[in-house]
C-alpha cells in the first residue's frame, strides 16, 4: 500500500525549491554574460566593447545585465570567481613543516588555461582593471591563509610586510610570464618559487 501523502513536504523545511531555481537562473545568466565578454574580448579591444554590444551578442536584456552588474567593468572582475581557491598542501617554512598555499600554481594554471584571453586582456584599457582587483584577491587570499594558520598575529606590521611582498613578487613574475608568452611551465615556476618563499632557496651562483 502508498504510504504517500500529497500533503506531506517532501523538503526539507529550511529548504525553498523556488529560491534554488532563482539562484541556478542568476548563475546561469552571470555565466553567460562572462562568456560573452571573454567572446569579444578576443575579437577587439576592450575599450570597443559596449554593454549595448555585450546585450546584442548574448541576448539578456538591459534591465536583467543591470540587476548582476553595475558596468563591464564589474563584470569583466567578476571572472575571478569562478577560479575557485588555491589549495592548500604540505610544505616547509625555515626547515620546519608548514602549510603552504599554492597561489602560484593557482594562478599560473588559470592563467595558461586562459592564455589568449590573458593576452588580449593585458594589452589594451582593461590591463590597469585586471591587474587592480588580482592584486587585492591574491592580497586577501595569503592574508587570510597566514591569519589561519597563526603567522599572522603580535606584529601586523611584519605580517603585512610578508604578505605584500609575496603577493608583489608573484605579480611582477606573473607579467613577466605573460610577456614572455607563456614561456615556462606553470608547475615549474610554482615549485621555484614556492621554494624561494618558504625556504629561501635562491639559485647557486
Amino acid at each position: 500500500m502508498n504510504q504517500y501523502s500529497p500533503s506531506q513536504n517532501q523538503w526539507p523545511e529550511s529548504f525553498d525549491p523556488s529560491a534554488d531555481r532563482h539562484t541556478r537562473r542568476a548563475q546561469r545568466t552571470r555565466d553567460l554574460m562572462l562568456t560573452t565578454m571573454y567572446q569579444l574580448a578576443l575579437e577587439k579591444d576592450y575599450r570597443e566593447i559596449t554593454v549595448q554590444d555585450l546585450l546584442d551578442r548574448s541576448g539578456v536584456a538591459r534591465s536583467t545585465f543591470y540587476a548582476h552588474f553595475r558596468d563591464k567593468e564589474d563584470l569583466l572582475v567578476a571572472g575571478y570567481g569562478v577560479m575557485g581557491d588555491p589549495v592548500v598542501k604540505p610544505g616547509t617554512g625555515n626547515g620546519r613543516p608548514r602549510v603552504v598555499l599554492d597561489v602560484c600554481g593557482w594562478l599560473f594554471v588559470a592563467t595558461r588555461t586562459h592564455a589568449a584571453l590573458t593576452t588580449s586582456l593585458m594589452g589594451g584599457a582593461s590591463r590597469e582593471i585586471v591587474l587592480a582587483h588580482l592584486e587585492n584577491l591574491l592580497i586577501i587570499q595569503v592574508r587570510e591563509h597566514l591569519k589561519r594558520y597563526g603567522t599572522y598575529r603580535g606584529d601586523e606590521l611584519r605580517g603585512e610586510i610578508a604578505v605584500r611582498s609575496l603577493v608583489g613578487g608573484l605579480l611582477a613574475m606573473w607579467l613577466w610570464w605573460v610577456r614572455q608568452d607563456y614561456c615556462h611551465n606553470p608547475a615549474q615556476i610554482s615549485d621555484h618559487f614556492n621554494a624561494l618563499m618558504s625556504d629561501g632557496v635562491w639559485p647557486e651562483m
